[in-house]
């Protein structure tokens, strides 16, 4: 065998290449017979008597390695002629993967010798010769003489000696899908196989959706076969791409889709099979006078091209939009949400508008959210909701604009997305102001209204029982139907805990055991834990209020606090007494407890409070509110309005300006007749 030295010493190769694992130089070969050609790839283990790796071959039928070229191919280091071969250049073209001429050196960190047995063609002749490199002396290698052989062209390379620390035949199979489903993908018609042990690669766990379209150029008659791939992780190297193929199944230009390194974890290949692709000029002018063959500029190239960008966004649409809950389920968990109350309504609405909001911007640009530690996350959530607050929508949207790199209709989208997330959000509220002022009123009529006889039983409770947010937002009702105080611990502990128990089986050491309360309910937070528990005693509205009444609800007091299996220390307690009016006797009590900074409040104990309130401090105190929200958000309703109203329908892009108005218009005036409503003190 004659030696030959190649450009570099052996440390510096090791040094350089020192980076790779056995499953990158593994692949590094692989694509050297892809590179060369071949469509059969097989990889075959070797065990030892101890069924431990002895050898490791992976053999291609592509076109060997020509003894003429040998010095050519093999001493060169990070000067590999393949890009050379390549007229398109590795960035548009799959045809040659290595460019830097190193791969064959990497098998040092898991064999100790490679040996190369390859036959190529020299005109109508077949030969055959070997090459080896020791991992020791990796700047020199051996060849022998060749000899002419009737045997199919192909290379086999050998490793003697496996040695690879960690190996494991499940991480290479993992390995070798995410680096290879694409071009195998990519060359499906055309056979390419890739073995392992004689068993062909499957890489179908890493596919989430494949669809495949046929598309018809209407005036050229062109049609156009093409898959759409989703892929459930992101794969080696590869990003999002068009594959252009021609009719023979032979790729000539590929390019990254409009949807790549969006930052959403769409991960997509696109395969686009048509015979304009037999004579494609990839690199002519747009501007250039093209006499035969297809350019980027042609119609039925600029068709395809917008066929399939929209079937793209239709196939993320559902997907950003799971992926995106998620995204918020998360930011909210690590408290990257400014501090909201779920008791409160308006706050919950405030969420909502929040969340929608995100998942508007989201989907336009989820780069935006990419990469941000939690401080960042907050800072831009923040940003979101004090913009959404004070009303500047737009002044967000310019500074949206110039940080998103957006086609001129998808920021058209979002500007008329944010305006209509803004304004629907409004909607919404008004809405609920609307219906619980109707509330109020419905029940001031109840009690307040001295020629209806009305019951606590009969009326006020079931109306109460309805309305829960009258004490408070996100109550669970436990109990309304007057069970005792032992029936209600049975359903309370179901409530709390899941606790099942059957109906008589709970006991309680009290004389007030068999009280009734008028209404029992718990108040969940969002994640389903309680965090409240309210006792509310109503009167009829002609009884008023004193000690007798006061004792009762005292009585309901001693019995939850003398039972265990009521009280937990991050449980608050509140008991209500409601009436149109009481006597000195709640008046000097509730002085009495005026220390405590809470009205209507007669007393306190730990995590315990009990309340008397009239009816009629809880009408003003709901109207007030109810209708101070009511004017601000109708005016910042009407404003909106006006913006779209005066949108011309016929200015670009229809697709916002045009169908988004007509969407909205049953919502808007629905909305703008609300605002316009008188909903003052005694009116509905």
């Amino acid at each position: 065998m004659a030696e030959n030295q190649v450009a570099l010493e052996t440390k510096g190769i090791k040094r350089a290449l020192k980076g790779f694992s056995v499953y990158d130089a593994i692949s590094e070969y692989i694509w050297n017979g892809f590179d060369a050609g071949a469509t059969k790839i097989a990889i075959n283990f070797q065990e030892n008597d101890l069924h431990g790796i002895e050898r490791v071959s992976i053999s291609d039928n592509g076109c060997g390695i020509s003894k003429e070229t040998l010095l050519l191919k093999f001493t060169p280091v990070f000067d590999s002629n393949k890009a050379t071969l390549n007229p398109a250049g590795s960035k548009n073209s799959s045809i040659t993967h290595g460019k830097n001429g190193v791969g064959r050196f990497t098998f040092f960190t898991f064999s100790e010798k490679a040996v190369w047995s390859t036959v190529y063609a020299d005109g109508d002749k077949h030969y055959r010769y070997s090459i080896e490199i020791q991992c020791d002396t990796l700047d020199k290698y051996r060849d022998s003489e060749k000899v002419e052989t009737n045997e199919p062209i192909g290379t086999t390379v050998t490793f003697y000696n496996f040695s690879a620390k960690d190996f494991d035949f499940a991480e290479l199979y993992k390995y070798l899908s995410l680096e290879f489903a694409w071009y195998l993908e990519l060359n499906a018609k055309q056979n390419i196989t890739l073995t392992i042990d004689d068993q062909a690669l499957d890489y179908s766990q890493l596919l989430d959706d494949v669809e495949t379209i046929n598309y018809t150029h209407e005036k050229t008659k062109e049609v156009f076969n093409v898959k759409f791939c989703r892929w459930n992780t992101k794969l080696h190297e590869e990003y999002s791409k068009y594959y252009y193929i021609n009719s023979r199944g032979f790729e000539v230009y590929k390019e990254n889709t409009t949807l790549n390194n969006k930052g959403d974890k769409f991960y997509h290949s696109v395969f686009i099979q048509s015979k304009i692709f037999d004579n494609f000029m990839y690199e002519a002018d747009e501007d250039a006078i093209v006499i035969e063959g297809t350019t980027k500029s042609s119609p039925a190239f600029i068709f395809i091209k917008e066929q399939v960008d929209k079937h793209l966004r239709n196939m993320r649409n559902p997907y950003i939009k799971q992926y995106t809950r998620k995204y918020i389920s998360d930011l909210k968990a690590k408290g990257a949400y400014p501090k909201l109350q779920s008791d409160n309504f308006i706050d919950r609405v405030r969420e909502q508008s929040l969340d929608e909001m995100i998942s508007v911007i989201y989907s336009a640009e989820p780069k935006i959210f990419s990469n941000l530690n939690i401080t960042q996350q907050k800072t831009l959530i923040r940003l979101f909701d004090m913009s959404m607050q004070s009303g500047e929508i737009e002044n967000l949207y310019a500074v949206l604009e110039g940080v998103m790199d957006m086609s001129s209709e998808d920021r058209a989208d979002l500007a008329g997305l944010l305006k209509y997330t803004n304004l629907s959000n409004i909607t919404k509220t008004i809405a609920i102001i609307k219906d619980r002022l109707e509330v109020i009123q419905k029940l001031k009529y109840l009690v307040l209204d001295e020629k209806r006889y009305s019951t606590e039983i009969d009326h006020i409770q079931p109306f109460i029982e309805k309305n829960y947010w009258i004490f408070g937002e996100q109550y669970y009702l436990v109990t309304a139907e007057e069970p005792d105080f032992e029936e209600a611990l049975r359903r309370y502990l179901y409530v709390l805990r899941g606790e099942v128990h059957p109906k008589g089986t709970i006991h309680i050491d009290s004389m007030h055991r068999q009280k009734e309360m008028d209404i029992f309910a718990v108040q969940r937070r969002l994640d389903g834990t309680v965090k409240k528990c309210i006792v509310v005693e109503l009167k009829r509205p002609s009884k008023v209020l004193g000690s007798k009444e006061l004792q009762q609800v005292k009585n309901y007091f001693s019995v939850i606090d003398g039972e265990s299996r009521f009280n937990a220390p991050n449980i608050d307690w509140e008991f209500f007494l409601v009436g149109n009016d009481y006597n000195k006797e709640i008046a000097d009590e509730i002085e009495s407890a005026r220390h405590h900074g809470e009205r209507s409040l007669v007393f306190s104990v730990g995590r315990k409070k009990i309340y008397v309130k009239k009816w009629s401090e809880i009408f003003t105190e709901h109207e007030i509110n109810l209708n101070f929200l009511h004017e601000k958000l109708a005016i910042k309703q009407e404003e909106l309005i006006k913006t779209f109203l005066k949108t011309p329908l016929t200015s670009e892009p229809p697709k916002v300006r045009t169908s988004m108005v007509f969407f909205l218009f049953p919502l808007i005036y629905k909305g703008f007749r609300a605002s316009r409503s008188n909903l003052l003190f005694g009116h509905s």
